[in-house]
C-alpha cells in the first residue's frame, strides 16, 4: 500500500513539473511588462510543492532525509502553502479579468482616477468632456458609444489604455476604446485634443 502511495504522489510531482515549466514560460513572457512578479511568487509555491511531494513519496519508500520533519507537520506545511496558493491563483485571474471585461467603478471614481493621471482638476476635466462621444468600427462598421469613465473602468492600467501626446500647444490624448466585434474584443485608437474633442482613430485591433 505504501508503495502504490508513493506511485500516485511522484506521478503528482511529474504534473507539478509539466505546471513549473508553463510557470516558467509565463514568466519569460510576462517580464517584459514588468508583470512577472506574482508568477515568480506562484513558481516559487510550485516548487515548495514539487519537494514537499519528492519528500512525502520518499517517506512512503522508508526513505528518510529529514528525520526530525515528520510527515504530519510535511503535510500540513503543503495544506497549508496550498491555500496560499489557490488564494494567489484566484488574484490573479481576477486582475486578468478586470483587465480584460473592466472594473467596477461609478463615473465619479473613474474620473478622479483619469484626473489624477493625466494631472488635470477634476472639476476641469469635467467641463470639457461631453457625456457620451461615438466611433465606427472598422471591422463591423457600427458606432461605437463610449466615455472617459468607460475608459477609465475598461483598463486597470490605465497607461494601457490612455497615451498622452506632446503636441504644438498643448497635448493630444490617444485613448483605446474596447469594443466586442466579430467574436472578440477589439481596440480602436480614437484621437481626441487638449479639450478632448475628437480628431481622428485609427483601425482597431484584437485585444
Amino acid at each position: 500500500m505504501l508503495i502504490e502511495n508513493a506511485i500516485v504522489v511522484i506521478i503528482g510531482a511529474v504534473v507539478l513539473s509539466i505546471g513549473l515549466v508553463y510557470s516558467l514560460s509565463i514568466i519569460q513572457i510576462l517580464k517584459d511588462f514588468n508583470l512577472a512578479r506574482p508568477w515568480i511568487m506562484l513558481t516559487t509555491l510550485i516548487s515548495f510543492f514539487f519537494i514537499g511531494y519528492i519528500f512525502t513519496a520518499l517517506r512512503f519508500l522508508n526513505i528518510d532525509l529529514l528525520p526530525s520533519l515528520s510527515l504530519e507537520n510535511l503535510v500540513t506545511a503543503i495544506f497549508f502553502f496550498g491555500a496560499v496558493f489557490v488564494l494567489m491563483l484566484a488574484i490573479l485571474n481576477r486582475n486578468l479579468l478586470a483587465n480584460i471585461f473592466g472594473m467596477g467603478l461609478n463615473d465619479t471614481k473613474a474620473l478622479k482616477i483619469f484626473s489624477e493621471y493625466i494631472q488635470i482638476p477634476s472639476h476641469q476635466v469635467v467641463s470639457m468632456i461631453k457625456p457620451e462621444y461615438y466611433v465606427t468600427c472598422d471591422i463591423c462598421h457600427q458606432p461605437v458609444k463610449y466615455s472617459i469613465p468607460d475608459i477609465v473602468r475598461a483598463h486597470p492600467r490605465l497607461e494601457r489604455g490612455v497615451i498622452v501626446e506632446s503636441a504644438m500647444g498643448g497635448v493630444n490624448y490617444r485613448f483605446f476604446i474596447r469594443h466586442y466585434c466579430d467574436k472578440q474584443y477589439r481596440e480602436i485608437p480614437v484621437r481626441h485634443d487638449s479639450h478632448f474633442e475628437y480628431r481622428s482613430h485609427g483601425p482597431s485591433r484584437p485585444v
